[in-house]
């Protein structure tokens, strides 16, 4: 999911042996996906000055604990002392091979409506959310939209727009009131302003973006649009132009062609592989959800990198995004209907 990705920076690992406590040496920089407790002995929990590490942003990464690892050991420079211990879920690794980054370079605070630059200024990244909306209706109850889902509707063989997400994760809400946010949060989505939306663009979205039925399109936009730099138009545009692509590529046969039955992760990420370039499924995580015994594919979240306009090859897009993981290792693809 999701960080901007500087020249010469890579996900991987460089390991040695660091100190006396089985640390393992890392190099690079862990990107804090949330707010994390930062501790300076993991086995206590002690934690001096009540430090964290703060989503979308950079620190410099010391080591992790272990060959399998559950912490990483990172730098706060305004921490005593400043080197803390954070959980692995707590964000990503990114190792550094040139040149690098400012550490503490952070995303921005929300108060700007232009994208953020990567580190060294590089390409931006964002995720592009893609559900698979049958499996989202077995796991949710009372959505419109979901009422009206039926065998011939769009969403019962096509991925659906979930949202695109401008990275990294904590580059949200930019520009936008207080008092909107709060709405937002406590998901009063039809209280949120009303979209400047072409009559195109608004009835190709309501039938790529079933959720708009709940406001989804609102909430997207409210959230994560704002952070585009640009307009909703562009936003919504762009958005439905790289899911179009998706929705022509072997990875949306894949998914028909096992409706009802199991797909494994690396079969998905293979499909993209032979649609967009080898290294592509890199790009994918594929999020289940368990219904009633059964794991089923909800959503894939695809990470992008670079401009995204009208006519911008997803191909390129994913040969600029970052690696990401797997997420769950398959799930059954759900058709329409209650199963």
């Amino acid at each position: 999911m999701r960080f901007f990705f500087g020249a010469g920076v890579v996900i991987g690992l460089a390991l040695t042996t660091f100190t006396a406590q089985a640390t393992e040496r890392l190099s690079g920089y862990f990107a804090a996906e949330k707010n994390c407790r930062a501790v300076v002995s993991i086995k206590k929990g002690s934690n001096p000055g009540e430090m964290q590490v703060e989503a979308g942003r950079y620190y410099e990464l010391i080591g992790k604990n272990k060959k399998d690892a559950t912490h990483y050991l990172v730098r706060i420079k305004e921490a005593a002392p400043t080197d803390r211990w954070v959980t692995v879920d707590c964000g990503m690794h990114l190792v550094k091979v040139e040149a690098a980054a400012d550490a503490d370079q952070t995303s921005g605070n929300g108060n700007s409506a232009e994208p953020h630059p990567a580190p060294n200024g590089n390409a931006v990244q964002y995720v592009l959310a893609a559900s698979w909306q049958p499996a989202f209706c077995e796991t949710v109850e009372g959505k419109p939209e979901c009422d009206a889902l039926d065998a011939m509707a769009f969403a019962a063989e096509n991925f659906a727009l979930h949202g695109l997400w401008p990275q990294p994760r904590g580059n949200v809400y930019c520009g936008v009131p207080n008092d909107v946010q709060q709405s937002d949060k406590d998901r009063e989505w039809d209280e949120l302003p009303k979209l400047q939306l072409s009559d195109a663009l608004r009835v190709d979205l309501s039938e790529k973006m079933p959720g708009m039925e709940s406001f989804l399109h609102r909430h997207e936009w409210i959230k994560h649009g704002t952070c585009y730099g640009s307009t909703a138009e562009e936003y919504y545009a762009d958005s439905l132009d790289v899911l179009a692509q998706l929705n022509s590529s072997l990875v949306k046969d894949l998914f028909v062609e096992r409706l009802g039955g199991f797909v494994s992760a690396s079969d998905i990420r293979g499909a993209f592989d032979q649609s967009f370039g080898d290294g592509a499924g890199e790009r994918v995580e594929v999020v289940c959800r368990t219904d009633d015994g059964r794991q089923i594919i909800t959503e894939l979240r695809i990470v992008l990198g670079g401009e995204i306009k009208s006519g911008t090859a997803l191909a390129k897009l994913l040969a600029n995004g970052v690696k990401t993981k797997t997420g769950c290792t398959g799930g059954i693809i759900d058709p329409v209907g209650a199963q």
